[in-house]
């Protein structure tokens, strides 16, 4: 009986053949796309769209900070009995709860023919980055599923084609060469429906792969980790007599940064605020208070940890 790997390099090496025409290099074979049904309910479409409000779409919500709307995806909350707490008993994130990978290729791979969009499935001018795991629906008392993922380096591949990685098993396995980095970083990464991509090329839409399978995700930027092995995260408000939950479109929050600021993360330690309030677009540190911040020294009642990709408006 062949091995694992001896029979992942003939099979792959076999499709290469048949795909890419005659290409000497392995090439995973192409798979389809992911079921995006199997994804957890956070990352699939969210709101009502189209004349009859029937189809379901990723449709950018609003904020504010520092007195300035802006547009973001709203990936949706992870309740706080989900989470830990800090001494503070503010919910906390553990880095160690990301358990997904994904692996970037930062080397030159070789350009197959130019895309189509009528005829190609996948572009071959680039290599996407290579996912081991998704979000699925976790089981009951599972840990919540997350948009976050340990993101590495994969180099020393030798000359391959662009897009002929398409699964981490194929890289673990050795099929490709190389290997990961030992720098490692955590990141945004939310898978979503391939067939209903945002409707603003804006919101940092990239395509990868899984198993073969082609996916399409939001890309929110670098997750920094504290000293204490938390995600990093900032402060937001909901005022929760605006909206039944935090992720509908006429949710009022109110977060502490803007990216670009230094205070700004992707992940949202999220306080609820009974009330409906309009007026507020900023918060409030020391007292006194604007008219439009709120204060934060009041009594805090957290709801739990709230994703966000931001989108050009």
């Amino acid at each position: 009986m062949q091995t694992k790997q001896k029979w992942a390099l003939t099979l792959l090496t076999a499709w290469g053949a048949m795909s890419c025409g005659g290409s000497a290099g392995p090439v995973d074979a192409y798979q389809g796309a992911i079921d995006p049904s199997a994804l957890d309910a956070k990352f699939q479409p969210f709101s009502a769209c189209g004349r009859d409000g029937r189809q379901r779409c990723y449709t950018p919500a609003k904020a504010f900070s520092g007195g300035v709307e802006q547009s973001f995806y709203n990936l949706g909350l992870v309740e706080k009995a989900k989470l830990t707490e800090d001494a503070q008993k503010r919910p906390t994130l553990k880095a160690s709860a990301v358990t997904a990978r994904a692996y970037d290729f930062p080397e030159a791979c070789t350009a197959g023919k130019a895309f189509d969009e009528r005829t190609d499935a996948y572009r071959q001018d680039a290599q996407f980055a290579v996912f081991d795991a998704l979000p699925l629906t976790p089981a009951t008392n599972a840990p919540a599923a997350l948009p976050l993922v340990r993101t590495s380096a994969w180099t020393g591949v030798t000359p391959f084609d662009c897009n002929a990685i398409k699964s981490a098993q194929s890289l673990k396995d050795g099929v490709f060469g190389g290997e990961a980095s030992a720098d490692e970083s955590l990141a945004l990464r939310a898978v979503i429906d391939l067939s209903v991509l945002p409707t603003r090329p804006s919101a940092q839409a990239a395509s990868g792969w899984y198993l073969g399978l082609q996916l399409a995700y939001l890309d929110g930027g670098a997750v920094a980790v504290t000293e204490e092995g938390n995600v990093r995260t900032m402060d937001g408000v909901w005022f929760k007599g605006s909206s039944g939950t935090p992720r509908d479109l006429t949710a009022r929050l109110v977060f502490q940064a803007r990216p670009g600021e230094p205070d700004f993360s992707p992940v949202v330690r999220l306080r609820e605020v009974a009330g409906g309030s309009t007026t507020y677009t900023s918060l409030c540190y020391a007292a006194p208070c604007a008219a439009d911040a709120y204060d934060l020294s009041a009594n805090a009642t957290y709801t739990g940890m709230l994703f966000l990709v931001p989108s050009t408006p």
